[in-house]
């Protein structure tokens, strides 16, 4: 692939076309920028939202620069663009054939709960958290890091919004979503740290929600199984991660949510595991890293 639209963005790699949007690996031509560029109807709300949002806090910690907007097609489709560093993290699982250290597990979730959390003090909440918007890279010091890529989906914490509903393919949304938002409930705090669990579950190749799992049962009725009993639905080296979604959901019947409380919970979860320490990565044969 290698075409230019806005004037500026030469575009090397179609990542995908979902959830009524179509992304792109590019590079911006006027600042030599490795760059995401999103394409939605031009009455798709994403797109304002998203662009609100990366022109007030886009460049700190965790969140990609935004770099411009446009439209094309006659004005029927709009286009934003935002810088890029790594790559997705669905990618390097798959790297890691979805399983990578108990270790890296528990630093890969610190690291986004510290992200979600900035977003919460900030008064927002992401409300889309999977391994397909989450992207690694490993930084001028040689750690790994990780960032979010994707804020169409970010609403003000007050009011509780309602769960983001996708009405052509909610599996996409719904299998990193928790069990009260698949149910359409107010999506609060508590939801995005539930949705981050998911993601911890599937980097150790747990994936309870997918198509290929219970078929017989609906995505509703695998969230209520769930949420019934996760520690069916893990492995023994595995129970502490269904045992912290229970403290998540536990905190949030009583009212007591706490963030210190959540990372509190994952410094003691696997011993002899420091949280804080660098997520160790390797390179395969092709020159792409990977996460141990």
């Amino acid at each position: 692939m290698n075409t230019t639209i806005g004037g500026r963005f030469k575009l090397s790699v179609r990542t995908g076309n979902w959830l009524q949007e179509e992304s792109y690996f590019g590079m911006d031509g006027e600042h030599g920028y490795n760059v995401v560029v999103k394409g939605r109807l031009v009455d798709d709300p994403r797109t304002a939202v998203e662009k609100r949002f990366l022109e007030q806090y886009g460049g700190t910690n965790g969140i990609p620069r935004y770099i411009g907007s446009f439209e094309l097609f006659d004005g029927d489709q709009q286009y934003i663009a935002h810088t890029r560093n790594g790559q997705k993290l669905e990618t390097l699982l798959n790297l890691s054939l979805f399983k990578i250290t108990l270790a890296n597990t528990v630093r890969l979730g610190f690291q986004l709960f510290e992200l979600v959390h900035a977003m919460h003090i900030r008064g927002y909440l992401h409300r889309d958290i999977r391994p397909h918007i989450i992207m690694a890279d490993i930084g001028w010091s040689g750690k790994l890091e990780v960032e979010l890529s994707s804020f169409g989906y970010v609403a003000p914490i007050n009011p509780p919004p309602a769960p983001p509903v996708d009405p052509f393919n909610g599996m996409k949304i719904g299998r990193y979503a928790c069990y009260p938002a698949v149910l359409g409930e107010p999506y609060v705090k508590e939801d995005d740290y539930i949705s981050i669990i998911f993601v911890m579950l599937a980097s150790q190749g747990l994936m309870p929600f997918s198509l290929n799992t219970k078929r017989q049962w609906s995505l509703a009725e695998k969230k209520e199984q769930f949420d019934e009993n996760p520690r069916r639905f893990v492995t023994a080296e595995t129970i502490w991660l269904a045992d912290l979604y229970w403290d998540v959901e536990i905190m949030r019947q009583d009212g007591t949510f706490s963030h210190d409380e959540v990372i509190r919970k994952l410094e003691n979860a696997v011993e002899g595991v420091d949280m804080r320490s660098e997520i160790s990565y390797a390179h395969n044969a092709a020159g792409h890293f990977y996460i141990q």
